[in-house]
C-alpha cells in the first residue's frame, strides 16, 4: 500500500497510484428511468441496433409503456449549457490576479469555443472557466438535481418502474417457442402507436404462441396495462432543469449521451461520461480512447464513469497531445461534448451558421464574452486558439522573471525605501505576533497540505464522520477489560477501513489476517498527522470528527492499547521550521522581506489601486525571497510553500484577532476609568440582574480590558498552545480517567504543558496592565476543564462570539447612511446611532463580565475560564434584549454558525 495517494478500487477496474482508468458509479435510479425513456423515444432505431441484448431483460419491456417526457426546449437546453460555461468563466475571472487578467495574453480565457462535427453527430462546446474537481463530477454532475426532485415526477417514475417491473414478471411467465413469433411480438411491442390492424396481428400472434393457463395469464395482465382503448398508458414526466438540473434536462432534450473533460486549478485532469456515445471520437492527448459503452451500452443507461487519463498533476497541454479546437488546456477549463439525438440533427443543432450561431448570440448580447466556432474561424485564427494557452505561459513566466528583478518600493526603487517600508507598518510584533519573533512562531505554523495531501485528508474525514469511537468507549462499563476489547475493536476497524480504502486486496488480506497491519504504521502516521494539521490551521472545521481523531489517537498510543498494536500511529506535525531546517533554509525566516511577503492583503475601505499596490508589492517580496534563498535541497516551490502557510497562518490572527483588537478599540472610545457617564456606570453588584461579582465602574473597566487582553493574547498564541494541547491529549505517560462530570462521561487528565504555557501567557499579560482584578487560576483537569482539548476548543469561540457584535456595530453605520427609512427607526426608537451602539456595547461589558452563567456559585465568578462563561451567557440571552433586532436588521444568524 502506498501511502502517496489515495486510490479508489473495486472490481470494475484495477487502479494506479498515476493513472486512474474508468471508475463506474451507478445513476440514481428515477434519473436513470428517465434518461433511458428519453433515449428510446428520440432514437428508436439506435436503440434497437445498439442497447437491446439479451442481457438486459429490462431493455425488452421498455417501450411497452407508452411514455411522454416533456423536457426543456432545445434552444433552452442550448442556453443553459452556455451560461454554465458564462459562470465558469466568470468565477475563473475573479479568482485570478488582476495583474494577471490585465495581460493581452489572457484574453483568450473570456471565449467559449463552440464546434460541431457532423459526421460523428456531436458538439463541443468549450471553455477556459473555473473547472470541476473529481468530486464535483460525481457529487454535482453525476448525480444532478435528483435528490430534489418534486412529488409528482417521483411518484410518476416510480409508477412506470412498478409497470415495467409487471411487464417483466409477466414476461419471464410467458414461454414463446416459435422464433419468427417472438420477433414479430417484439417489434409489435415497441411500437408506440398501433392501429388496430396491427394489434389484432399481434394479439393473434399471441395467442398461438402461448397455451393454457400461461396464455390467459398473460393477456388478462397486459389487458389490464393497456387500458380501456387497448393502449398503455400514458406517462407524462417532467423532466426540465428544475428537476433534473440544466446539464441532465439538456441530455433529455439535445442528445443521447454526454463526455465532459475538465480540469480544475485545484485538482487533475478528469474525464466524465455518460449515456451513449460513438466509440474512438476523442483524443485524451495520446491515443484514442473508447467509450466505456462500447463494451457495455447498457450500462451506459445506468452508470456514468470517471476516469483520470494523465498521471497525477499533469495537466493538459499543446505539447501533450491536446491539440483539438475544443481541448481543454492549461490549468482549468472544461468541454462538454454531446452525442445528438436524431431529432436534434434534423432541426439543425449540427449547423453553426444558421442555428448555432444565433441563437448563442442571443445568450451572448449581454456579455462581453465572446465566442469562437470552429467553422468560422479561418485556419490561422483557429492556430491561434489552439496555441493561445502557450503563449500566456510564456507570457507569465516572463513576467514571473521580470518581478524578480523589480524593487520592493513602487516609488523609489531602493532598499532604503524598503526598509522603511518594513518601518512604516503598524509595529513589527502587531504583524508577526505579540512577542515571538518570526523563526520561533515558525515552529508551530502547520505546512499548507499539497494537493495529494488534501485527497488523503477526505478519506480521513469521512473515516471519522462514519465511525461512532467515542459512543461506544466513552460509557460505563461492567469491567476495564470490556471497554479495552471495545477500544481495541473500534481502533482496529478504523485502520483497516483506512487501508481497504486505498487498496482493496490489501485491506481483503488484513481482514482475514493473513498480513500485518503494523507494517503500515508510517501510513496510519502521515493520515493522522495530515488531519491534525489541517485542523490546527483550521479550527472551525472537523469539530466533531477531530474530537472522534484525537480521543482515537489518545487512547492508540495509551500503555493500555499500545502493547496489543504493537506500534504507535501518532506523528509529529509537519511544520515550517521543521521543513526549512531539514533543507538549509532557515535564514529565510530571519529576513525583513518576510513580513511584507507573509502579510495577508485587506481591503479595509482601500482604493483599487491601493490594493493593486499591495499586492505588487508582496508578489515582489516573494520573487526576491525565492531567488535569494533558493539552493539545491530548497527550490523556489518549497520557499513559495513555506511562504504561504505563514501567510494562512497570519491571515488566521486577522480574522480571530482583530474581532477582539475592534472591541477594545471601543471599550476606550465610549467608555473612561475615571468618568463615569449618566446611565452609562459599568459599576455591577452580586446578586442583581444575574451577577456573581461586585465591581466598581473603574473595576469593571479594567476587569473587562485585561480579559479581552488575554483573550487576544491566547488567539495570537493559538498555534503553540495547540501544539501543546495535543503533547498532552497523545501523552504516553499522563493517562485519563473516565468520569461523570455533570456533562456527562469525559475524559478527565491532567495537561502539564498546556498549564505551563498558559501560566507563562497569563504571567505576559499581567505585567501589561497596572493591576490585575479577579482571580487568576487556571482550571484544566477538572470538573470545570476536563483535558486540554476542552480547553483549546473553549478558546476557539472568542471570535465567534466577538464578530457578530463587531459585524453589527459597523453595519449599522452603512445601513444609516443607505437606507432613511432604517435612520428614522434608530432616531426615534433608540435615539440615534451612536447612542444605539454605546447602549449595545454597555450591556456587553456590564452583562458578559459579570461571572455569570454556570450552574453554582462556586463554578462561575472572575477565573480566567470563568470569564468566557460569563461572556457565552451574555449570548445566550442576546434574544431577550431591546436591541435583538438590530443585530437581525444587520445580518445576525447565530454566534455558533455552520459547524462544517
Amino acid at each position: 500500500i502506498s501511502p502517496s495517494s489515495v486510490i479508489r478500487t473495486g472490481k470494475d477496474c484495477e487502479m494506479t497510484s498515476d493513472e486512474v482508468p474508468s471508475a463506474l458509479y451507478p445513476l440514481p435510479k428515477p434519473l436513470s428511468l428517465i434518461l433511458r425513456h428519453a433515449l428510446i423515444h428520440s432514437n428508436k432505431k439506435y436503440y434497437l441496433d445498439h442497447i437491446k441484448t439479451d442481457s438486459s431483460p429490462r431493455s425488452d419491456t421498455a417501450i411497452l409503456t407508452d411514455v411522454v417526457l416533456q423536457p426543456d426546449p432545445m434552444e433552452a437546453a442550448l442556453e443553459s449549457l452556455i451560461r454554465n460555461s458564462l459562470v465558469a468563466i466568470d468565477e475563473m475571472y475573479f479568482t485570478t490576479s488582476a495583474l494577471r487578467r490585465n495581460r493581452p495574453s489572457f484574453r483568450h480565457r473570456t471565449c467559449i469555443r463552440i464546434q460541431a462535427d457532423k459526421e460523428g453527430g456531436t458538439l463541443s462546446i468549450s471553455d477556459m472557466g473555473i473547472g470541476m474537481t473529481r468530486a464535483d463530477l460525481i457529487n454535482s454532475l453525476g448525480v444532478g438535481a435528483s435528490s430534489s426532485m418534486s412529488t409528482s415526477v417521483l411518484s410518476e417514475v416510480s409508477m412506470l418502474d412498478e409497470m415495467e417491473d409487471e411487464i417483466r414478471s409477466d414476461g419471464k411467465d410467458s414461454h414463446i417457442d416459435d422464433e419468427n413469433n417472438e420477433e414479430e411480438s417484439y417489434e409489435c411491442d415497441n411500437s408506440n402507436v398501433m392501429d388496430e390492424k396491427e394489434e389484432e396481428e399481434t394479439n393473434s400472434s399471441d395467442s398461438d404462441s402461448e397455451s393454457g393457463s400461461e396464455s390467459q395469464h398473460t393477456t388478462n395482465t397486459n389487458e389490464n396495462i393497456r387500458g380501456v382503448k387497448g393502449n398503455y398508458p400514458t406517462l407524462r414526466i417532467e423532466c426540465g432543469a428544475k428537476e433534473l438540473g440544466g446539464f441532465y434536462s439538456s441530455l433529455c432534450s439535445l442528445a443521447t449521451g454526454a463526455r465532459v473533460t475538465t480540469k480544475s486549478r485545484h485538482d487533475d485532469y478528469y474525464e466524465f461520461e455518460v449515456g451513449i456515445m460513438p466509440s474512438n471520437t476523442y483524443s485524451d492527448g495520446k491515443d484514442k480512447v473508447k467509450s466505456i459503452t462500447s463494451n457495455n451500452q447498457v450500462r451506459a443507461l445506468t452508470h456514468f464513469s470517471v476516469s483520470r487519463p494523465m498521471a497525477e498533476g499533469k495537466i493538459p497541454s499543446l505539447s501533450n497531445g491536446f491539440s483539438g479546437f475544443c481541448d481543454v488546456r492549461g490549468e482549468c477549463g472544461t468541454t462538454v461534448i454531446l452525442h445528438l439525438s436524431e431529432k436534434a440533427i434534423s432541426k439543425g443543432y449540427l449547423d453553426e451558421d444558421g442555428v448555432l450561431a444565433p441563437l448563442v448570440g442571443k445568450v451572448l448580447e449581454t456579455s462581453s464574452y465572446r465566442v469562437a466556432f470552429y467553422s468560422k474561424c479561418s485556419v490561422a485564427e483557429r492556430k491561434e486558439i489552439i496555441e493561445a494557452n502557450q503563449i500566456e505561459e510564456e507570457d507569465l513566466a516572463k513576467l514571473n522573471d521580470s518581478t524578480e528583478n523589480v524593487s520592493m518600493d513602487w516609488n523609489d526603487d531602493t532598499d532604503e525605501n524598503n526598509a522603511n517600508d518594513i518601518n512604516k507598518t503598524s509595529n513589527l510584533t502587531e504583524m508577526i505576533g505579540s512577542f515571538c519573533p518570526m523563526r520561533e512562531r515558525a515552529k508551530y505554523v502547520p505546512l499548507r497540505l499539497s494537493l495529494s495531501e488534501r485527497k488523503r485528508l477526505r478519506l480521513v474525514e469521512a473515516a471519522m464522520t462514519c465511525c461512532d469511537y467515542t459512543t461506544e468507549v466513552d460509557t460505563k462499563f461492567r469491567s476495564k477489560a470490556r471497554r479495552t476489547h471495545a477500544q481495541l475493536a473500534g481502533i482496529n476497524s478504523v485502520l483497516r477501513g483506512l487501508v481497504t480504502a486505498c487498496d482493496y486486496a490489501a485491506g481483503k488480506e488484513v481482514a482475514n489476517g493473513d498480513d500485518d497491519i503494523s507494517q503500515y504504521s508510517s501510513f496510519f502516521q502521515q493520515m493522522f498527522e495530515i488531519a491534525r494539521r489541517h485542523k490546527i490551521m483550521n479550527p472551525e472545521k472537523m469539530r466533531t470528527e477531530y474530537g472522534k481523531l484525537v480521543y482515537l489517537l489518545q487512547d492508540a498510543v495509551s500503555p493500555t492499547i499500545q502493547p496489543f498494536l504493537s506500534f504507535s500511529c501518532k506523528g509529529s506535525i509537519e511544520t515550517v521550521h521543521k521543513f526549512l531546517e531539514s533543507r538549509g533554509g532557515l535564514k529565510l525566516l530571519d529576513d525583513n522581506l518576510i513580513i511584507i511577503a507573509t502579510q495577508e492583503v485587506l481591503a479595509e475601505k482601500k482604493s483599487r489601486a491601493q490594493i493593486n499596490n499591495e499586492i505588487k508589492r508582496k508578489e515582489n517580496a516573494v520573487a526576491q525571497l525565492k531567488k535569494k534563498y533558493q539552493n539545491s535541497k530548497l527550490s523556489s516551490d518549497d520557499i513559495h510553500l513555506c511562504l504561504y502557510s505563514i501567510c494562512d497562518n497570519d491571515s488566521f490572527l486577522n480574522s480571530n484577532r482583530v474581532p477582539i483588537d475592534k472591541i477594545i478599540k471601543y471599550l476606550q472610545k465610549y467608555f473612561s476609568p475615571s468618568i463615569i457617564e449618566e446611565e452609562y456606570s459599568l459599576a455591577i453588584v452580586s446578586g442583581m440582574n444575574g451577577a456573581r461579582l461586585s465591581h466598581n465602574h473603574e473595576r469593571q473597566y479594567y476587569f473587562a480590558l485585561q480579559s479581552l487582553t488575554l483573550w487576544r493574547d491566547i488567539i495570537d498564541d493559538m498555534f503553540r498552545l495547540w501544539a501543546m494541547a495535543e503533547e498532552d491529549l497523545l501523552s504516553e505517560s499522563v493517562s485519563y480517567e473516565l468520569r461523570d462530570t455533570g456533562q456527562g462521561m469525559q475524559r478527565v487528565q491532567q495537561s502539564p504543558l498546556t498549564y505551563k504555557a498558559m501560566r507563562t501567557l497569563l504571567g505576559r499579560v499581567q505585567g501589561k496592565v497596572n493591576n490585575w482584578i479577579g482571580s487568576s487560576v487556571v482550571h484544566m483537569g477538572d470538573h470545570n476543564v476536563p483535558n486540554s482539548l476542552t480547553f483549546i476548543d473553549k478558546y476557539t469561540q472568542v471570535p465567534r462570539i466577538l464578530g457578530p457584535i463587531v459585524t453589527c456595530l459597523e453595519n449599522l453605520e452603512r445601513l444609516v447612511e443607505d437606507d432613511a427609512g432604517i435612520k428614522c427607526f434608530i432616531y426615534d426608537g433608540f435615539g440615534g446611532l451612536e447612542k444605539l451602539k454605546k447602549d449595545i456595547l454597555y450591556d456587553f461589558f456590564r452583562s458578559a463580565f459579570d461571572g455569570s452563567g454556570a450552574d453554582n456559585f462556586y463554578d462561575a465568578g472572575s477565573c480566567i475560564d470563568g470569564r468566557l462563561t460569563s461572556a457565552w451567557n451574555w449570548c445566550s440571552q442576546l434574544p431577550n434584549k431591546s436591541f435583538y433586532c438590530i443585530f437581525k436588521l444587520t445580518g445576525f444568524t447565530g454566534f455558533d454558525g455552520e459547524f462544517k
